[in-house]
């Protein structure tokens, strides 16, 4: 009889090793996207009256015939209480400790949506800021660049352009050193005027709220390539040989190579098309 008291403690405390190992498991890393669900309530009450039926089976196993349980009260509840207090407060840590398991996992569930929609949220504040910009940008190019003035069969932009690659010849054969020293002063003059500031600034505003966003580089030269569609090619090339007077603004306008569509002979020298090409590294 004591072999097999025995064997129920052993049992019991297999259980209870199991039980650890198992609810570690559940709070590890790996287990976090497990679908953990509470402990169905009358499986709990049912192990608990079972384990309380056996504490009083081994009561009556132990107790003498002569035991009297009137006379003996004390004896009686130091004995079931000392056997049904320790198990019935196990049973109760483990199902505080799955109820906790499973409030831990839904505050992580309730965090990574949280911040699926902070990001959805900025990027639909970014969206609209963009849009914006783009929007003056090209109200302000429509009233510049792409009118023509009186008598001449070309826009205001294609003659800035033409302006800009009249001297092609002439730098194409002097030394790269010189020839870049010499466009910078031939841009510069050519991109002079106000009203063809003005516009440049509006691209440069777009061009900046791109490049200093917090967005992964992949969408950053989706929004790019965007401006660039709502761009004429000779808007796009004005824009690079502005870029290229500025160290600064030429690296970061070159990570995008916006150059790629664009055909060489558009530029000002065959030197501004190849370096905004090739994206920096």
């Amino acid at each position: 009889m004591y072999a097999l008291v025995t064997m129920a403690l052993v049992v019991a405390l297999f259980f209870a090793i199991a039980s650890a190992i198992y609810f570690y498991k559940l709070a590890s890393n790996g287990a976090r996207d497990l679908q953990v669900e509470p402990f169905n309530q009358f499986l709990v009450a049912a192990f608990a009256s079972a384990f309380a039926l056996f504490i009083l089976f081994l009561f009556y196993l132990f107790v003498g015939d002569g035991f009297e349980i009137k006379n003996n009260m004390g004896q009686v509840g130091d004995f079931v209480g000392g056997l049904t207090n320790p198990v019935l407060s196990f049973i109760g840590l483990v199902v505080l400790l799955r109820t906790t398991l499973i409030q831990t996992n839904e505050a992580r569930k309730t965090s990574v949506i949280m911040l699926e929609q902070q990001k959805l949220f900025e990027q639909e504040r970014f969206e609209s800021a963009f849009f914006i910009l783009l929007e003056r940008y090209e109200t302000a190019v429509e009233s510049h660049f792409r009118l023509k003035d009186d008598k001449d069969k070309l826009t205001r932009g294609l003659r800035v352009l033409q302006d800009l690659r009249k001297k092609r010849i002439e730098f194409d054969g002097l030394p790269i050193k010189t020839r870049i020293k010499e466009v910078y002063a031939h841009v510069k003059m050519v991109l002079n005027p106000d009203r063809h500031k003005k516009i440049i600034m509006r691209v440069w505003q777009v061009f900046h709220y791109i490049n200093r966003s917090k967005l992964p580089l992949d969408r950053k030269k989706y929004y790019f390539l965007i401006l660039i569609d709502s761009m004429e090619p000779c808007e796009v090339v004005i824009f690079l040989s502005a870029a290229f007077l500025s160290r600064t603004h030429r690296k970061n306008v070159r990570l995008y190579s916006p150059s790629n569509h664009l055909h060489p002979q558009f530029f000002v020298t065959e030197v501004v098309h190849e370096y905004f090409k090739t994206p920096r590294l």
